[in-house]
């Protein structure tokens, strides 16, 4: 592909100056004979060279003149098709850019996550050897805003599960899966998979999806999921329910649903106080 500018690959004044000046047409007259050819003054010659589309009867002139193809001069038109291709190109490497960065910052999460949940047991500090991150409350935006960050999910309250070395529990809202109507607003979703590849995913199995974008702003959805193409497909079996479709800039996380927990009403209380602690996490 042609790299120079098109500005001056389709500027007629300059094509013309440069095969002027190339072909020594300036010389010995040369400018008086092509004025004069032109009906202009040497002047205006010189003024052609500013034109970035000489009109088409001089530009006609000048080819008759020089005796040159009839496609010396670009179409301009062609100087339109040429920007909007470069256009697209710039948009097309601008967005593989954005898809490169986007996947580096989220697999580097992925990794501190991975670190801290599957260390969590073993902290000095965790006395009582809880191995589980415990989400409760929707502070959604919360969590989007710091999942990546050691000293928010620090701060999460945590408890013991039998049979994981280490997970998050996420509390489940209306996830509109007849299969699992006995998942009761409260219940926990286990999950000790946090999903690296994408093209992965199970049909009809639930998973957590962390999003940076539902109806009110970022929101934890339980649901079944698809992916195809950087797209996901957040859906139900029972047809009545809207799909929710997301770019993979709006996901954040997807994690796979291990088992439901339930929680007695006392420790459930525990846990939202602490996160309305948690909530104002700055």
């Amino acid at each position: 592909m042609n790299t120079q500018d098109p500005s001056e690959r389709y500027h007629h004044g300059k094509i013309l100056k440069d095969y002027i000046i190339k072909n020594n047409l300036n010389r010995k007259g040369g400018m008086n004979r092509l004025a004069l050819a032109l009906h202009m003054s040497r002047q205006g010659v010189y003024g052609l060279y500013k034109q970035e589309v000489i009109k088409h009867y001089n530009r006609q002139a000048i080819i008759e003149y020089f005796d040159l193809p009839d496609d010396f001069f670009p179409n301009p038109d062609e100087k339109e098709d040429e920007y909007n291709l470069m256009f697209r190109e710039y948009v097309n490497a601008r967005m593989k850019i954005e898809q490169l960065e986007d996947d580096l910052d989220k697999a580097q999460a992925r990794y501190t996550t991975r670190l801290l949940m599957n260390g969590l047991v073993d902290a000095p500090e965790n006395s009582e050897k809880n191995n589980v991150y415990v989400l409760v409350g929707f502070y959604a935006d919360t969590y989007v805003n710091h999942y990546f960050d050691p000293l928010y999910l620090h701060r999460l309250s945590k408890m013991k599960v039998p049979d994981v070395q280490g997970g998050f529990a996420f509390e489940v809202g209306n996830i509109d899966i007849p299969e699992l109507s006995h998942i009761l607003l409260g219940d926990l979703a286990l999950c000790n998979h946090l999903v690296e590849f994408y093209e992965n995913i199970e049909e009809n199995v639930p998973y957590i999806v962390v999003s940076n974008r539902g109806i009110a702003g970022p929101q934890i959805f339980c649901k079944y999921v698809s992916y195809f193409r950087r797209k996901f497909r957040l859906y139900s079996p029972d047809k009545s329910v809207k799909d929710i479709e997301l770019s993979q800039f709006e996901v954040e996380q997807v994690w796979k649903v291990k088992r439901f927990l339930s929680l007695d009403p006392e420790q459930y209380g525990k846990f939202l106080d602490d996160s309305i602690d948690i909530h104002e996490f700055e």
